[in-house]
């Protein structure tokens, strides 16, 4: 299953705004899967808070929503199995507050 796993959050990082993409390989080839938590915890509010303006920020603009739901499920999964990190605990709340 890791394998799998490590396979699929690799190929899903590239649906990252496009900044954040590199930071996201370099944080998973060193294994450092908090920091990836975080940058990807950071990039679905930056997203979805942009997307949900009449005006959403260029790099923002066609980022998949969804892809980026599956990469942060990935990961969560992934690190709960390793008993490292913790998914964001108002990440949940700062979703809600995006969507209303």
């Amino acid at each position: 299953m890791s394998t799998t796993t490590l396979n699929n959050i690799e190929k899903l990082i590239d649906n990252l705004p496009e900044k954040d993409i590199e930071l996201g390989h370099k944080f998973l080839k060193e294994r450092d899967f908090e920091s990836l938590q975080s940058l990807v915890d950071s990039a679905l509010v930056k997203v979805r808070r942009s997307q949900a303006t009449d005006n959403p920020r260029k790099e923002y603009k066609d980022i998949n929503k969804e892809a980026l739901d599956t990469l942060k499920a990935e990961i969560d999964s992934y690190c709960m199995l390793l008993g490292v990190g913790e998914p964001e605990d108002d990440f949940v709340d700062n979703i809600d507050y995006i969507n209303e």
